[in-house]
């Protein structure tokens, strides 16, 4: 694993604040139920986060969080760094310790090749870049705005003529 659920937890709450981010604010429990993540634990999170700047904070009864602009303009290593401190890719695939140029193991060339790789990822685009490639369920949960995809719309129209047709059968019957 790359990094700890507390990570984890991080990016996906941010990517989705971020992907819904509007003039409302998003509560704890809306980002926990549409993520599927605990909410007591998320709450700790997105406050350890706003603590940090990269989130803002209301309380009250509009409150929740929204995302700031340190948050928008950040990588995921910059928002890893503040739960986990910096991440480290220098640790041995096979687990042999030391590890280096000098003493390698069977994969470090490949491995450091790899992290490197990650290392660019992590560091190329901020949140809100991420948060536009977001797949559309994610950006219109909380907005509601989602066009509907083409077999909801058609379950849709179907529905009111099922009921209408479910009448007429009723009043034949009468």
């Amino acid at each position: 694993m790359l990094y700890s659920k507390t990570a984890q937890y991080s990016i996906q709450s941010m990517l989705f604040i971020a992907a819904n981010n509007s003039e409302q604010n998003i509560l704890v429990r809306d980002v926990a139920k549409e993520l599927g993540l605990p909410s007591s634990f998320l709450s700790k999170i997105l406050q350890t986060l706003s603590r940090y700047g990269f989130l803002n904070s209301v309380k009250g009864p509009k409150g929740g969080f929204s995302l700031s602009e340190k948050g928008a303009a950040s990588s995921i290593a910059e928002l890893v760094a503040v739960v986990d401190g910096p991440m480290n890719f220098d640790m041995c695939l096979a687990g042999f310790s030391p590890c280096s140029e000098e003493n390698a193991c069977p994969f470090h060339e490949e491995w450091k090749r790899i992290r490197e790789e990650i290392r660019e990822l992590v560091n190329s685009k901020n949140i809100f870049e991420l948060a536009k490639e977001m797949p559309i369920r994610y950006r219109t949960l909380l907005t509601g705005v989602a066009e509907e995809a083409p077999a909801k719309k058609k379950a849709a129209k179907k529905a009111p003529a099922k009921k209408a047709a479910k009448k007429a059968a009723t009043k034949k019957k009468k």
